[in-house]
């Protein structure tokens, strides 16, 4: 019955191409070609009606729900419409014999979300409803099994515009309704209404026919939207040309619900949330994040029984905080890892885990740094390629790309908006499936979403760029088997979420990595470094001290930057002197570059005053301004309590001059 609906002129309709070749047939003096409509009691006494009497209105934006009816069909449906013009969104609804069709119309992106489905059960997520699901251009959308639609207002090369409620519904201006009587009939269900009329020309659906719309009076206490005037019936009856055929146009609607400019909720324009929509059309590829951030990471699992249900209890199975800095190609992990994290890579070497564990890691090291909060451990364990922070696809440990870190892929198809954790946010999704030989066969079906949030990040240039913020990343996989069983009672589709809390898109700081506890119980030597230059220590560390850390590289191309804690920055004399406070660490491997080694380095380019350090900084007044802080020449040395910093540069050199100056 769906596939035979036509145009439906207050809401649903039917937008074929229009076919400059059909005969549309010019009716005089109100549609007089198809007779006498009302019988005589409900006729006018004096004719027409003053056609200045006022005419209700529908609103710019509206919801209505009926029970639909054509005369031809043997089977009504139950429709509801959604019209939201400020938002530039709509979605048509039909349910006739326990199958759910639905098309969601994203004006603004220019998108149709298309599905059909058995209907949703009373109770429960009902996850095996799911029939089929697309994301279309809405440009050149044909529903597969609607012919039901809402027009295109004006219709340019690339885009659809959105019509007004008026267009839509066929009722209003430019139509020429007239109030023809008041009256109480049986197509009301007896209610006390008035009847207004007209003749409409119908371009979208290369039609003419009759249009009769029954206003009730006063409704406020008789129908739950509680509108006090609303459409409670409407009739069309007339013709249409279909590929140069005529065809009888001749509908009902029972309405017992409207709304005139009602509150909506990104919820009414989504597809349900256990499906998987499969993308016809190249919009909402998921934006580029930064490359450092920090965030949390809850982990759980639960069980879902056929009707949807929760099956035995929810199982949380690990907590994580991450700082990842791409520049510094550094990650620490501080976790309360699951029994899998326990026996995967790197923590299998560590017995007898059971509170928080704490991994850093430099990627272009082979060492990974464990501590143990439980027994006060501390381990330098051998990288595995296959540990969670790794990039599987590499034959080494490289640095995990943030894509692979959350879950995304180029395949993931955008499925809308929806409340995550109490957060609305964006999610893609994907479907993979896969066989498991036995008997019966059984194939296992996995659906992956990521959902994330749209958020704005400020830039130096004061402007904001908008990322994505994670919010949750969900698997679901069930069992099917084949041929598929009648009986559900066996079903079970088990769900894995990682949410996602914290996140933070800006640098993390070194001391995030420095301070670890296996780095500061390391065996270490203490030094002092003086710099001269402009600016004001508090105002500037947070930007000299990673300058510094990148010259040290330079200087000494250690095997790891985890050898270097910057410890402080100060100024005990003057505003120009500054003090590098900073500790090299003993090799971690009998394969690592000694202590004496990078001391013999450092000093030797300090002392030809050649070691400077340029980075963006404030001056007293807070402007910014490219910065140089040259290191002073023989100041360069071990710290102990009887010699201080201050000390080794009253005898130091001052600097010549011989260093270019930094440019931007």
């Amino acid at each position: 019955m769906i596939m035979r609906m036509r145009g439906v002129a207050c809401v649903l309709l039917y937008i074929a191409t229009i076919r400059t070749n059909a005969l549309i047939h010019d009716f005089d003096e109100g549609c007089e070609k198809f007779g006498v409509r009302f019988p005589a009691w409900i006729k006018p006494r004096s004719g027409w009606l003053s056609m200045f009497n006022s005419r209700p209105s529908l609103g710019h934006s509206y919801i209505l729900k009926y029970e639909y009816q054509e005369i031809s069909a043997s089977q009504p449906a139950w429709v509801e419409e959604y019209f939201d013009k400020k938002k530039q969104r709509a979605k048509i609804i039909a349910v006739s014999l326990g199958v759910e069709f639905a098309d969601i119309y994203d004006y603004e992106s220019q998108r149709v979300m298309s599905y059909k489905a058995r209907k949703p059960s009373t109770s429960g997520s009902d996850v095996k409803t799911q029939v089929e699901c697309g994301i279309y251009d809405l440009k050149t959308f044909k529903s597969k099994y609607l012919h039901l639609r809402f027009p295109c207002a004006t219709k340019s090369s690339t885009t659809c515009d959105m019509p007004t409620a008026n267009e839509v519904v066929r009722y209003g201006p430019p139509y020429s309704y007239k109030l023809k009587n008041e009256l109480t009939a049986s197509e009301t269900r007896n209610i006390k209404h008035k009847l207004y009329t007209a003749c409409i020309k119908d371009p979208f659906m290369n039609g003419t026919y009759e249009s009769y719309y029954y206003w009730g009076e006063d409704l406020s206490f008789r129908f739950p939207s509680g509108e006090k005037n609303m459409p409670v019936h409407v009739e069309q009856k007339g013709e249409y040309y279909e590929n140069k055929t005529m065809r009888e146009h001749h509908i009902f609607k029972n309405i017992p619900w409207y709304q005139k400019d009602p509150p909506f909720s990104d919820d009414m324009f989504q597809v349900p949330h256990s499906m998987y929509c499969k993308n016809y059309t190249n919009l909402h590829a998921i934006p580029a994040m930064p490359n450092s951030f920090s965030f949390s990471q809850e982990e759980l699992a639960f069980t879902l029984n056929a009707s949807g249900f929760l099956k035995g209890g929810f199982s949380p199975l690990s907590f994580k905080q991450f700082w990842y800095s791409d520049n510094l190609t550094l990650v620490r992990v501080d976790m309360r890892p699951s029994e899998a994290d326990k026996k995967g890579p790197i923590l299998k070497e560590v017995t007898g885990i059971n509170g928080r564990v704490s991994v850093v890691m430099d990627f272009n090291y082979d060492y990974a740094f464990l501590a143990h909060s439980a027994n006060d451990e501390c381990r330098i364990l051998k990288v595995d390629k296959d540990f969670f922070l790794c990039y599987k696809e590499d034959e080494n440990c490289s640095k995990i790309n943030r894509e692979a870190l959350f879950g995304i892929s180029a395949d993931l198809s955008y499925k809308g908006k929806y409340a995550e954790i109490g957060i609305y946010g964006e999610t893609w999704s994907k479907v993979t499936e896969e066989m498991k030989n036995g008997t019966p066969a059984t194939k296992v079906l996995t659906r992956h979403e990521v959902s994330f949030q749209d958020t704005e990040v400020k830039e130096k240039t004061s402007s904001h760029k908008k990322v994505f913020t994670p919010i949750q990343v969900a698997d679901y996989k069930e069992e099917i088997t084949t041929p598929e069983s009648t009986d559900d009672s066996n079903f079970k589709q088990d769900v894995r979420l990682k949410n996602y809390y914290e996140v933070n898109f800006s640098q993390p700081g070194l001391e995030v990595y420095e301070k670890h506890p296996c780095l500061q119980r390391h065996n270490s030597t203490l030094y002092t470094l003086a710099f001269e230059g402009p600016g004001v220590v508090d105002s500037n560390k947070a930007r000299f001290l990673p300058q510094l850390r990148r010259a040290l590289k330079r200087v000494c191309n250690p095997e790891t930057m985890l050898r270097f804690e910057l410890v402080d920055l100060r100024s005990p004399k003057n505003i120009s002197e500054k003090i590098v406070y900073l500790r090299i660490l003993q090799p971690f491997d009998s394969n690592g570059t000694s202590t004496d080694v990078l001391v013999s380095k450092i000093t030797d380019i300090v002392n030809k005053e050649e070691f400077a350090v340029c980075f963006e900084g404030f001056t007293i007044t807070l402007n910014e301004k490219l910065m140089q802080l040259i290191a002073i020449n023989g100041t360069f040395a071990e710290h102990n309590l009887e010699t201080t910093a201050s000390n080794n540069t009253s005898s130091a050199s001052q600097n010549n001059n011989k260093i270019q100056k930094c440019s931007a």
